[in-house]
C-alpha cells in the first residue's frame, strides 16, 4: 500500500487474556453497586461516551518533511456511579520522503494502547485504578500530551524522564484528594507497575507517587513527582512542576523541572488568548504560545534523552475556528554542539465527543 504498514497486535492471545482480567474485575466490582440502578432513575442515567481527538501536523525539521495524522479515540463507560471502564488508544502515522528531501513518501501507522483501566471511586477521598494507566510523574505526560490539549505538538527535551518505557505503567494506581478547604485543595496518586512484554502493552517494573496543591483564589498549583525504576539499573527520577492561571485574562504559564540519572532539565511555557482584548471578534481567538527549555545529560544521557547539552526556543501561534477545532503552527530552534536546527509545524487538530446512545430524559 505504497509504503503504508499498519502495526498489528502479534500476541493476540494475551491481549485478549488481559481484557478478561479486565472484565472479571469490572463485574466484581459493579456487583457491589447494583443498588445504583434504583437511585438512577430520578435522573438522565451513565451514558457511555466516545471522546478523543484527531488531526494533522506537516513537519519541516532540519529541511526534512514529514507528515503526521493522528487520532486518539477515548472510551468511558460507566458502570453505575462508582466504576467506570475507560481507554485510549493513539493511532499515528509518521510518513518521510524515502530520500529525505525528495522522492515519494513512504511510513507506517503506529498503533498504542495509552490506557485500558477500571477505576473505582470509593469516596471523595480515593479512586483506585487497575489495568493499564497514565504514569502520574510531573505535568506533561498525563495532562498535557493529547494533540487537543497541547498548545505545541512537539513534546519536551525532558518527556521520557519518568515516563519509560511506554508512557504507561501496567498494574494498580490509588488517587484523590487528600485535602479540600475553601481556599486550597491537596491531590495524591500512588503507583505500582509490573513489568510486560505483551505487545501493545509494554510497561517497566516501577513504583511512585505525585502530590500537588491548589491554592483556589491564586489559581496557582504546584506539585512534585517521584519514581523508583525498579528494573536493570534502578534509578530515581524526580520532578517539580506548576501550572498558574494568571490575573491576566487568557494568559496561563506552565513549568516544569526533571531529574533522573540520566540527566537534568526544566521547560517553561505561556500561552496568551486574546479572548478579552478590545479587538475585533475575529482576532479573540487566536493564541499565542512561547517555550524555552534545556537540558544537562548526566552519565551519557539516554533512554531518549540527548548525550549532549541542548537547548530549544519555540514559539507558536494558534486560532480556534471553533472550541473543538483549531488550526495550529510553531517554529522552533535547537541550539547544540552537534549544530543548531529549525523546526516548523503547522496543521489543525479536532476534538469530538459523542454518546452511544442517548440518555434517559426526565
Amino acid at each position: 500500500m505504497n509504503g503504508l504498514t499498519i502495526v498489528r497486535y502479534r500476541n493476540h492471545r494475551a491481549f485478549h487474556r488481559f481484557l478478561q482480567v479486565l472484565l472479571l474485575l469490572l463485574s466484581l466490582a459493579n456487583r457491589g453497586y447494583a443498588q445504583d440502578a434504583a437511585v438512577e432513575e430520578d435522573h438522565a442515567g451513565h451514558v457511555p461516551v466516545i471522546s478523543g481527538g484527531l488531526g494533522y501536523i506537516h513537519i519541516v525539521d532540519g529541511g526534512v518533511t514529514a507528515l503526521e495524522p493522528q487520532i486518539n479515540p477515548v472510551l468511558l463507560l460507566p458502570f453505575g456511579s462508582h466504576v467506570l471502564l475507560e481507554s485510549r488508544t493513539d493511532f499515528t502515522g509518521f510518513f518521510q520522503r524515502q530520500q529525505l528531501t525528495k522522492g515519494p513518501f513512504a511510513g507506517k501507522v503506529f498503533k498504542t494502547v495509552e490506557f485500558a483501566q477500571i477505576d473505582w471511586l470509593a469516596d471523595t477521598h480515593a479512586i483506585v485504578s487497575a489495568g493499564r494507566y497514565l504514569i502520574p510523574f510531573g505535568l506533561y505526560g498525563e495532562r498535557l500530551q493529547p494533540i487537543w490539549i497541547k498548545n505545541l505538538q512537539d513534546s519536551p527535551i525532558t518527556a521520557t524522564i519518568g515516563t519509560r518505557t511506554s508512557g504507561s505503567g501496567d498494574g494498580l494506581m490509588l488517587r484523590g484528594v487528600l485535602a479540600q478547604r475553601p481556599g486550597y485543595s491537596v491531590q495524591y496518586s500512588s503507583y505500582f507497575s509490573a513489568r510486560s512484554g505483551i505487545n501493545q502493552l509494554q510497561a517497566a517494573r516501577m513504583a511512585g507517587a505525585d502530590a500537588s496543591i491548589h491554592l483556589v483564589q491564586k489559581q496557582l498549583e504546584v506539585g512534585v513527582s517521584y519514581q523508583r525504576f525498579l528494573q536493570s539499573r534502578e534509578i530515581n527520577s524526580a520532578a517539580t512542576y506548576l501550572a498558574w492561571e494568571t490575573p491576566v485574562a487568557g494568559l496561563n504559564l506552565k513549568a516544569e523541572g526533571d531529574y533522573s540519572y540520566n540527566g537534568k532539565g526544566y521547560w517553561l511555557e505561556a500561552a496568551y488568548l486574546l479572548q478579552d482584548l478590545p479587538i475585533p471578534p475575529i482576532l479573540r481567538r487566536t493564541q499565542f504560545v512561547g517555550r524555552m527549555q534545556q537540558f544537562f545529560p548526566e552519565h551519557g544521557g539516554g533512554n531518549g534523552l540527548p548525550g549532549i547539552d541542548t537547548q530549544r526556543f519555540d514559539a507558536g501561534l494558534n486560532y480556534y475556528l471553533r472550541d473543538d477545532l483549531r488550526i495550529v503552527s510553531s517554529y522552533g530552534r535547537t541550539f547544540s554542539a552537534q549544530g543548531n536546527a529549525n523546526i516548523w509545524n503547522v496543521g489543525f487538530t479536532y476534538r469530538f465527543m459523542f454518546p452511544l446512545w442517548p440518555g434517559r430524559s426526565n
